[in-house]
């Protein structure tokens, strides 16, 4: 079962990248590709763009909100931290997640792995150090060595 590697205040964040809504289903992790192929394109040419990583970005969910039967939508993003909106691409969304209470934990191994770590985080860890998830996007970081052998991905939840 994985456990957080900590629990912090993040800082204020402020991300631009692609953003697509996507049904939640089977193939919803497969259908992101594309936007990250896309993303891929700008990677490191984004004006003020702090660093290297990379951030999935999960936000604006009807899942509270579906009634059973009913299709669950996501907004995902592909993004990279920026100083601020200056001249980044028009067809980039550029939202700021505010300082929160976050927990992190850490996915190693396969990207095909990652939906299982996901899963186990909701329906394991969360409930079981009774923790609430907080309003908010939760989002996956991959830094600058990923792909480089260090296919380390951290994923930030926010928490009450």
């Amino acid at each position: 079962m994985p456990q957080p590697t900590r629990i912090i205040t993040t800082k204020p964040l402020l991300l631009a990248g692609r953003n697509r809504t996507y049904k939640l289903g089977p193939d919803t992790r497969s259908n992101m590709k594309e936007l990250w192929v896309a993303f891929m394109e700008d990677f490191g040419k984004i004006e003020g763009q702090v660093g290297f990583a990379a951030y999935g970005v999960c936000h604006s969910t009807n899942a509270n909100k579906a009634v059973s039967g009913e299709t669950v939508l996501m907004d995902y993003m592909a993004a990279v931290e920026v100083k601020d909106q200056g001249q980044v691409p028009g067809y980039f969304t550029t939202p700021t997640i505010p300082a929160r209470k976050t927990a992190v934990f850490l996915h190693e191994g396969d990207i095909a792995g990652l939906p299982k770590t996901w899963e186990q985080i909701f329906e394991d860890w969360l409930p079981a150090a009774k923790l609430e998830v907080a309003q908010g996007p939760q989002f996956e970081v991959y830094g600058e060595d990923f792909n480089a052998g260090d296919d380390k991905i951290e994923i930030y939840i926010p928490v009450k």
